[in-house]
């Protein structure tokens, strides 16, 4: 199997260390990209066997980006892109294939999705690129664990110091997350609340914050509906969520440390 080349377009820190991750412990190359208009731009000047393009980005958006590098590639040539998000309705999906996207990727990352699928283009399989069922999961938000690590460290390789690491990162990250989603409330820009929110999401998701991820689920669907009563009402248990989550994050943090130490 080759070694490929891979673009990854996501504007979050955490998903691109994840990916990084991965990628490299598969023994392939990667490159990153912060925004849908540094990925046209890397694709057009560049050479890459696999791009991953995270839907809502900042400058251009995911689905812009795959128009343009569609259209500058005018079918000459065809780069697999793999969308990645937290969550994409039935018709979204259509829409993105249409745009020319190959498959998607759910957040939090399958390891295993992940392998399969860098897996089919570096041993150059015909085909479909397998797609990615949606599971919702029935619990109830109160059943949901604040914080599970041990059920996410698959995703970090089974790295524990990684995990941790990036725990920390994304707890000292959560306050200007807070502090953006509390300033597009107050002036009621619910574009840009709802991708704070669909951010949060995704990133809590892999860090097994399963409450805060669903949270932030109901945030980003209130607010993109304009919602104003039910988004605010969300957002208050968002922060206490948020606050409890980084009370149990420390705890574990602080253990793990001691633990290290001693």
């Amino acid at each position: 199997m080759k070694i490929l080349n891979i673009l990854v377009a996501d504007d979050d820190e955490q998903n691109q260390a994840l990916l990084k991750l991965i990628l490299e412990n598969l023994g392939h190359h990667l490159q990153s990209a912060w925004n849908g208009l540094e990925a046209v731009s890397a694709v057009k000047t560049g050479k890459f066997d696999l791009v991953f393009m995270d839907v809502q980005m900042p400058e251009m958006d995911g689905l812009e980006a795959i128009k343009q590098i569609r259209r500058w590639e005018k079918n000459k040539t065809h780069t697999p892109i793999a969308l990645l998000t937290a969550s994409l309705p039935a018709d979204q999906i259509e829409e993105y294939k249409k745009a020319g996207a190959d498959t998607y990727i759910l957040k939090p990352f399958s390891l295993t999705r992940i392998s399969v699928l860098v897996n089919m283009i570096g041993l150059e399989v015909d085909g479909a690129l397998p797609g990615e069922s949606h599971h919702q999961d029935e619990s109830s938000i109160e059943e949901l664990p604040i914080l599970d690590m041990q059920n996410s460290l698959p995703r970090f390789n089974n790295d524990k110091q990684f995990y941790l690491g990036n725990l920390n990162e994304f707890v000292q990250s959560l306050p200007t997350r807070l502090e953006k989603m509390d300033c597009a409330l107050k002036i009621r820009n619910w574009s840009d609340l709802s991708i704070y929110a669909h951010n949060l999401k995704g990133v809590a998701a892999n860090f097994g914050a399963k409450k805060m991820h669903m949270m932030a689920s109901r945030l980003e669907i209130s607010s993109h509906q304009e919602k104003v009563r039910l988004t605010g009402k969300t957002y208050r248990e968002l922060i206490q969520n948020i606050d409890q989550f980084v009370d149990t994050a420390n705890e574990i943090l602080e253990r793990e440390k001691s633990t290290i130490s001693g």
